[in-house]
């Protein structure tokens, strides 16, 4: 076929016409240069008749430890599962024990450094970050544990930290590895799927916890195994499916085959395998240029404030909210895997309606709008409803509000690297990620403090607190937040709709 192109190109182009030999049409280059140029062509008209198909066994396979790497990777959402038997094996406050889950999303926020590792350095040397810092974080807990009273309050909350930046490098790995990878039609799909692994990691890690008997000692030792194990396939496998040992993220750049040179050697006309192994692409958009467009702050805020309100006041909380409404303590693990599985549900769904509605002029950014309105609806209905019927009502709430929590999960790294053209995900996904760690810290604190304030007010002495009174005020704030962050998406919205730039051609 290479052959053919050239007879078609040089044996009956206009270049050999006007006397030009087939390796002087370009006369300021070389014969492999032109070798490669002529490839260049050859492969574009082979690429526009025949398109790889979306999902192909090595595409498959990626997303299958992409999702995998996320079930392991998002520990984060299990804190509920098992923050009441921290608080009372370790004797902590509800405010210490926000404290603790907020250092844990500050570690999840600050993957910025693992998303700098990324662009940088591909999904070996990420994936190995994380395995380091999994291994370290969990068997740091199990060990912190078993002395008196857990050591402190800030040693939980630092090794808690150091566990959730290892395992959000380890989910990183596998998402921007898909990302990259998906053709842009199915780019929303592949996101949210291995979104929803992120997901669904609270229901999977409370099938742990249950299989090492409710112990936080064996639990921790026994993901100290898993977790690193999961890091390490990715370390290895990751860049075989990917086809290069180590390729930034910077640009996605289209695959070319070596051809032969007029002195027998084979040369690659892809420009990233021509450079130094130790020199990353040049991205299509610079980081500056990213950095200060109005459309990236717009989402930052909205997606921020949202799941500040979802994670910060109410996953962390879960089960304080269900012991202050009656709700059961054998009925807390259901709450947790449907909430978990809601997560899950929002990211698909999301994922999928992107695809499927942008060609209709919907702009990925717009869903932002639902999600938007899904807290508003929750956080007022908690507050208007009668509190007799709000423990019946507890876990609809929840389903909606965790399916908005998973959706904006979904939606914001897909309109980011639509947006910006797959330029610096790893840095821009994490700076919204590093805003959520931020708005979770203060969100949660004031949550935990105004529930001691509650439980302080009530007598009881336990430090607990009956009744939805207990979480009102908090629920208000909740509502202020999500009202705010409404207006921004809307802004957001009209804003591409002005401009017509939030759907780039990939």
């Amino acid at each position: 076929q290479v052959r053919g192109s050239r007879l078609k190109y040089l044996g009956r182009g206009s270049a050999c016409k006007n006397g030009l030999s087939p390796w002087n049409m370009w006369p300021t280059t070389s014969r492999a240069e032109a070798a490669c140029n002529l490839l260049e062509m050859t492969m574009k008209e082979a690429s526009s008749s025949s398109p790889e198909p979306a999902f192909t066994f090595r595409r498959i396979l990626l997303l299958l430890l992409g999702t995998w790497s996320a079930l392991c990777g998002g520990t984060l959402y299990a804190f509920s599962r098992f923050e009441v038997e921290l608080m009372n094996r370790c004797q902590l406050s509800a405010r210490e024990l926000e404290v603790i889950y907020s250092a844990g999303q500050a570690g999840v926020g600050l993957g910025i450094i693992g998303g700098a590792l990324y662009d940088s350095r591909g999904p070996m040397l990420t994936s190995v970050y994380g395995l380091v810092l999994t291994a370290v974080g969990n068997l740091g807990l199990s060990a912190t544990l078993q002395t008196d009273r857990c050591g402190s309050m800030p040693m939980l909350a630092v090794l808690y930290f150091v566990l959730q930046q290892g395992s959000v490098a380890i989910y990183q790995a596998g998402l921007f590895t898909n990302i990259r990878e998906a053709p842009s039609s199915t780019q929303g799909l592949v996101t949210g799927i291995v979104a929803s692994g992120y997901g669904l990691s609270a229901a999977f890690v409370t099938v742990l916890y249950d299989f090492f008997g409710h112990d936080l000692v064996r639990y921790f030792q026994g993901t100290a195994v898993i977790f690193p194990v999961t890091a390490l396939i990715g370390a290895l496998a990751l860049p075989r499916l990917t086809g290069e040992m180590a390729r930034p993220y910077g640009r996605l750049d289209e695959e070319s085959a070596p051809v032969a040179t007029a002195i027998g050697r084979e040369q690659s006309c892809d420009p990233v395998k021509q450079r130094e192994p130790d020199q990353a692409p040049v991205p299509k958009l610079a980081l500056t240029e990213i950095v200060t467009s109005a459309d990236l702050w717009l989402l930052l805020i909205t997606f921020a404030l949202l799941q500040s309100v979802g994670s910060g006041l109410f996953i962390a909380n879960l089960s304080l909210i269900g012991g202050s409404l009656g709700v059961s303590e054998e009925s807390m693990p259901s709450y947790v895997r449907i909430v978990s599985y809601s997560n899950c549900l929002g990211r698909m769904v999301a994922g999928c309606a992107m695809d499927a509605a942008e060609p209709s002029g919907i702009f990925r950014s717009d869903h932002t709008l639902l999600t938007a309105l899904a807290l508003v609806l929750a956080s007022t209905s908690l507050l208007i409803l009668p509190e007799a019927v709000i423990p019946d009502l507890l876990l609809p709430i929840l389903v909606m509000i965790a399916c908005a929590y998973g959706a904006n999960w979904a939606i914001m790294p897909s309109f980011l690297s639509t947006r910006f053209q797959r330029s610096h995900v790893g840095v821009t996904f994490n700076m919204h990620a590093a805003a959520l760690a931020l708005g979770v810290l203060g969100t949660s604190y004031v949550a935990g403090s105004l529930y001691d304030a509650a439980a302080a007010s009530s007598g009881k002495g336990d430090g607990t607190c009956q009744g939805f009174h207990c979480w009102r005020l908090a629920c208000t704030l909740g509502l202020a937040l999500s009202v705010v962050a409404l207006a921004s998406s809307a802004v957001l919205a009209l804003k591409s709709r002005k401009s017509g730039r939030s759907r780039i051609a990939m």
